[in-house]
């Protein structure tokens, strides 16, 4: 599911410490960075939210934390 980062969600991934991306998933292989599932996973890496200024939300099908 993809959807735009607001002014919000930052602001509430921040006070809530939310957890969406890769390195928070069982399905994370750390070893090799890949997803156990053999997704792609560039756009759901914490990488690409660190520049949160207009940057576009990936949230994963198969996610699930830690």
């Amino acid at each position: 599911m993809k959807q735009r980062a607001e002014r919000s969600f930052r602001e509430q991934r921040a006070l809530y410490v939310l957890r969406f991306t890769c390195e928070h998933c069982t399905n994370f292989a750390v070893h090799d960075e890949s997803c156990s599932h053999g997704y792609p996973n560039e756009a759901h890496r914490e990488a690409h939210y660190a520049d949160e200024v207009d940057v576009e939300l990936t949230f994963c099908k198969d996610f699930e934390l830690r």
